[in-house]
């Protein structure tokens, strides 16, 4: 949040469509992650809260796509800003709908208990709904033009994604494409049953629309010559659109294609004739899988896949293969070719060898070893060699850095090549890799050229608004097992598919994928769905914003970390978070509170109006014997009194008598501590008033069995002797403090020492009570044990006192120091002078 822009309106928290638990009214009422902390907080600022984290789906895309955020908006049918929140970082969602390899899927908690939520699904549910609504980009509202020209060479995902972002900051942008048409991979490489064509094209609406020019059948081959046609930045994102060759004995026969080369010509409508014939694809990719299913489509009587290495090393998405083998694909593993044998120059026969698995390789995979002697001929009348893509980058040589394997050397960060006002990404860096990696290439490449484009020094700034993924193991201890099994969407009928260039997938219907929606995990606490962003009128919404660990000089330092509250849970005889009437002694003060949550004190249970409450003192104080309920050693052996307990609940007491003036009100204790002036009177005027004050013990707390949330208090009183049982319909704990261990280890290098009961010791308790192990740390307030008010305002003021003494002492000792080292300089002078 930009606190100085902020106007406190609460438009963000109106459209947030996340409810907490609400910590200033104690988890009795809900709010916003969007929010003001607090009806009289000032400054009036609102917050978001993230809580440091991100859901895993976000986190693991290299897009940087809001998945947690868009499957939140389409669960609450609000698609069109599904749409546009996936807009704000990709724009071709539709083709990302159908053949994203959804590392934000893999990634997904739910994953870890059954199968994960269809995420790739859900966002082409919502981007084809879309899409139907609007069959031309609606205008996009960019920022005022710079001035400056980008030329984007190629028009695959990277320089779309890239080209799309320069725009929207106001650059001038011009795409060259080498292929007939634009969409690189997406158009040349996807076959038809996979993502057609007009998705792809409605896709590239959402880049033209924004002003962006793509000029088709276009080679760049000089990058200097854009410079001199007043262009300002280029950016190269050529892809790998060059087949890596085996080599193989025969590979120039004809009937030995690559599968890029293949694929093309397919998608451009030059398609081979494979009707009745063998055809064997060599590699196990993603690409060679489409081959497999396209020669299927063009005819092919028999198609095999052949593959050095076993299933399990396919590098291949695994329904992928599926599919494959469902329409009738063969998968045939350790087997490598060795030559291809042809007649007349025309390919006919192919020689294989068997493979056996050997130790893993730099890949990770295990690496294959040919079989001695295993070699056997197979009749084949078409292969197609799917064995790697490579980027061609041989214009560019001298032009540029390369690397050795040809990809384009470039700055790890800002993606800036050897040539200043020249950047690059996506596969012409990284090597091949899926649409998703290649398009946050081109997302990242952008943001670190609109910096040097105006002049801004690229290192001072960080690209992306993603924090550390929530731990998984906080949401599964959350996750209260309810299994609901993946939604299948309909598929193509199987004997209408492999002859088809239909898609096979069909999308989901909108009850599918509302119940897909249904099975997200609500991983992190926003859902960054940046609802909040859109709405606020004053911009003052960053989620770029990091947290930042600032260093400040002092020279003391005063502990006042006070206490922490004791959970009474830790007390499990007593129903805390077991029966919905047990509340602690917090939650009954924002009850009454005049900014309370409701309108009156309210039971949780069922809202209504408690008739008959009762109050447990010392839960959590004076007691030596506090099973652990989780809570650490911090809640274990507890003997001391808290101090507070007694005079907040006469407090209360008196409070509630006016919220309600028919209630009976009871206070179980085992002795008041009303000392001094004004206590004593404090505690007879509540007496005086009607509070019921029992001296016992209370045991157990138990609910009633007729389901009406009232509850059985078992105690002994003590004035009778006798153990007794009353019912009531609120019981209010009365909860004592427990130290702030963790303040022992927030010194560098050393420890602040402790008292035996773990609050802060104070060495000179009589003499100088302010005063720690630490020279220049001072403690006040409840830090070094229990205190109501008055005695925190008086410890406060003692520390204030000491560290002036301390500061003072510590400056006269500077003031001698220095005093001497001048009387040293001066007598050495003198003597200096003597000598000559």
């Amino acid at each position: 949040m930009i606190q100085e822009n902020c106007t406190g309106c609460q438009e963000c928290e109106v459209v947030c469509p996340e409810v907490r638990n609400d910590e200033y009214n104690m988890n009795l009422a809900g709010r916003k992650v969007a929010y003001i902390p607090f009806s009289l907080a000032n400054p009036r600022i609102a917050t978001i809260d993230r809580q440091g984290h991100s859901a895993p789906c976000i986190n693991e895309c290299p897009g940087g796509v809001k998945a947690y955020g868009y499957i939140t908006l389409a669960r609450n049918g609000q698609y069109e800003e599904a749409m546009k929140l996936h807009l704000e970082d990709i724009p071709f969602p539709g083709s990302l709908g159908r053949a994203c390899y959804h590392p934000c899927q893999n990634a997904c908690t739910r994953g870890l208990v059954e199968e994960p939520v269809d995420i790739r699904k859900i966002k082409r549910y919502f981007s084809d709904w879309y899409y139907e609504k609007y069959p031309q980009a609606p205008a996009v509202e960019i920022k005022e033009n710079t001035g400056k020209k980008v030329a984007v060479i190629g028009s695959g995902p990277a320089g779309i994604t890239a080209a799309y972002h320069l725009a929207l900051k106001g650059h001038t942008v011009k795409i060259f494409e080498a292929a007939p048409g634009a969409g690189g991979m997406l158009r040349l490489a996807l076959p038809e049953y996979r993502a057609p064509k007009d998705v792809v094209d409605r896709d590239l609406q959402n880049i033209t629309v924004l002003g962006v020019e793509i000029e088709v059948n276009k080679k760049i081959t000089d990058l200097k010559s854009l410079k001199e046609q007043g262009f300002d930045a280029v950016f190269v994102g050529i892809g790998t659109h060059r087949a890596m060759s085996s080599g193989t004995e025969g590979s120039d026969l004809k009937g030995v294609v690559d599968c890029l080369t293949f694929l093309r010509e397919a998608n451009i409508g030059k398609r081979e004739d494979l009707t009745g014939k063998k055809v064997m694809v060599i590699g196990g990719g993603n690409t060679a899988i489409d081959a497999a299913r396209t020669s299927l489509r063009l005819g092919a009587g028999k198609v095999i896949v052949v593959y050095r290495r076993s299933r399990e090393e396919m590098p291949c998405f695994a329904p992928e293969i599926e599919e494959a083998e469902e329409e009738g694909v063969e998968i045939m593993v350790l087997r490598n070719p060795l030559k291809y044998i042809g007649e007349d120059g025309q390919l006919t026969r192919i020689q294989l060898t068997k493979m056996q698995l050997g130790e893993k390789d730099a890949s990770g995979r295990r690496s294959s070893e040919p079989i001695n002697g295993s070699e056997y001929i197979e009749d084949v009348d078409y292969v197609i060699e799917a064995i790697g893509l490579r980027a061609d980058t041989k214009a560019f040589d001298g032009q540029v850095d390369l690397n050795k394997n040809g990809t384009i050397r470039t700055d790890a960060k800002t993606l800036q090549t050897s040539v200043d006002y020249i950047f690059a990404g996506g596969d012409t860096v990284t090597g091949s890799t899926t649409l998703i990696e290649a398009a946050g290439q081109g997302k990242k490449a952008a943001f670190y050229m609109d910096k040097w484009l105006r002049g801004l020094n690229m290192f001072d700034f960080e690209d992306g608004d993603k924090l550390p993924a929530i731990d998984k193991r906080i949401v599964l201890g959350r996750f209260k097992g309810e299994k609901r099994p993946q939604v299948k969407n309909a598929m193509m009928p199987l004997a209408d598919r492999a002859r088809s260039w239909e898609e096979v997938e069909k999308t989901f219907t909108e009850e599918e994928m509302k119940a897909s929606t249904q099975r997200c995990l609500d991983c992190s606490n926003c859902r960054e769905c940046h609802q909040c962003v859109n709405i606020c009128p004053a911009n003052a919404i960053d989620f770029s914003q990091k947290s930042k660990i600032t260093e400040v000089k002092a020279k003391s330092v005063v502990v006042t970390t006070g206490y922490k509250l004791f959970p009474p849970s830790a007390k499990p005889n007593y129903g805390y978070a077991k029966y919905a009437n047990v509340i602690d002694s917090m939650q009954m003060d924002r009850l009454i509170a005049p900014t309370r949550p409701f309108n009156n004190v309210l039971r949780p249970s069922d809202g209504k109006a408690p008739d008959n409450i009762a109050y447990i003192l010392c839960t959590g104080s004076r007691d030596s014997a506090i099973e652990n309920g989780g809570c650490g050693s911090d809640c274990i052996n507890n003997p001391i009194c808290s101090q507070i307990c007694c005079m907040y609940s006469i407090k209360q007491a008196q409070l509630l008598m006016g919220a309600l003036p028919m209630a009976d009100i009871t206070i179980y204790y085992m002795d008041i501590r009303a000392f001094g002036k004004g206590y004593e009177e404090f505690y007879q005027q509540a007496k005086g008033m009607g509070t019921n004050f029992v001296k016992g013990k209370v045991a157990k707390i138990r609910e009633t069995e007729d389901g009406k949330g009232d509850l059985i208090v078992r105690y002994e009183d003590v004035t009778k002797g006798v153990v007794k049982e009353s019912k009531h319909d609120l019981v209010v704990l009365s909860v004592g403090v427990v130290p702030n261990k963790e303040v022992s280890t927030m010194f560098k290098g050393e420890i602040l020492e402790l008292d035996d009961f773990s609050f802060v010791k104070q060495i000179d308790e009589l003499v100088s009570p302010a005063l720690t192990s630490i020279e220049g740390v001072f403690v006040a307030g409840a830090a070094s044990g229990p205190k109501d008010i008055p005695d925190s305002i008086l410890s406060a003021g003692c520390a204030a006192s000491e560290v002036a003494g301390y500061l003072n002492r510590r400056e006269a000792l500077l003031d001698d120091k220095r005093t001497q080292f001048k009387v040293m300089q001066k007598s050495t002078m003198s003597k200096s002078v003597l000598q000559h």
